[in-house]
């Protein structure tokens, strides 16, 4: 049986971007130029040589404090997938390129609102205090959530297994009814804390019992779920402050981006054409300015994501 975790990051347009960086980061690292008449050659990959500069700026980006074998044994193997899609010609893919492309703005994108933006000032600690109070759901009265789940097809839920899924009964029982149907399922044991859950939902769990069923569609699955146990999981406003601090700095850089980007547009001249007219227009559209300004995910509506280091 397998078990999962859940905690929530930051936003998945927000982790996408992130990555998309990195990868722009590991190919420009790779391509500088080649610097070994100057002695500053520190490895050399089938001819393609690691400089000094490539190293300082991996340990830059990467936190590290100083040189060691380990960071240039990974420059090394990063060249070695370099030279290996190159061999492959995927260089030269239009999906590569795109996405190449894609991370190359991102990059110009942030590095605006890291180097030309204000910095948002640090919260103080009765900031950090109130925030905690106001929060008890996800700090002094947090609880963890154990649930056991069997994943099925959206396509194998029919009335009778709704009606099966009401109220309380052992999650076995419904195992046996898949399994006599001959419908294919997987079980999970997964564990949510109240942080992680959104309102509505963590509502409802409140006052749910042990054993309780319902079901959570999920893109093209349906998890049939059985709440397991409910435990008590709080923390402590020292084992929380250094989250909610970064939360509150997030939330502000946040703010002062969304500012930024509204006098840009004040100033700009932007066309919308024909084709445009068939898009949504939707909530859900707002993130996408903070995504492109801010592509590490820092800026985040949502404390529980925003919170997601806690534990």
């Amino acid at each position: 049986m397998t078990k999962r975790t859940y905690r929530l990051s930051a936003a998945t347009g927000g982790l996408k971007a992130a990555a998309c960086i990195s990868l722009l980061g590991l190919l420009a690292a790779c391509g500088s130029k080649n610097e070994a008449s100057s002695g500053q050659a520190l490895a050399s990959v089938d001819g393609k040589e690691i400089t000094v500069h490539q190293l300082n700026a991996e340990l830059g980006r990467g936190g590290a404090r100083e040189a060691s074998k380990q960071v240039l044994d990974g420059l090394v193997a990063r060249q070695l997938l370099i030279n290996a899609a190159k061999k492959d010609k995927l260089d030269a893919n239009p999906t590569v390129l795109a996405n190449m492309e894609r991370a190359k703005d991102l990059v110009l994108a942030q590095s605006y609102v890291q180097m030309k933006l204000s910095k948002p000032s640090r919260p103080t600690q009765q900031e950090i205090a109130d925030f905690y109070g106001q929060h008890p759901d996800w700090f002094a009265q947090r609880k963890q959530f154990e649930f056991s789940e069997l994943v099925i097809s959206n396509a194998n839920l029919s009335k009778e297994l709704n009606e099966l899924m009401v109220g309380t009964r052992p999650l076995e029982e419904v195992a046996a009814w898949l399994s006599s149907r001959n419908i294919a399922f997987s079980r999970l044991q997964v564990t949510k804390t109240s942080m992680d859950l959104p309102p509505p939902m963590l509502a409802e769990l409140k006052t749910m019992e042990r054993g309780h069923l319902f079901i959570v569609k999920e893109g093209e699955a349906a998890i049939l779920t059985s709440l397991a146990d409910v435990k008590p999981a709080p923390l402590t406003s020292v084992a929380a402050a250094p989250q909610i601090e970064q939360y509150l700095m997030a939330q502000r850089q946040g703010q002062i981006t969304d500012q930024a980007i509204g006098n840009l547009r004040a100033e700009a001249k932007i066309d919308y054409f024909d084709k445009a007219k068939s898009l949504k227009d939707n909530a859900q559209a707002a993130p996408a300015a903070a995504t492109a300004a801010d592509p590490a995910g820092a800026k985040d509506d949502s404390v529980a994501r925003g919170l997601s280091g806690l534990k």
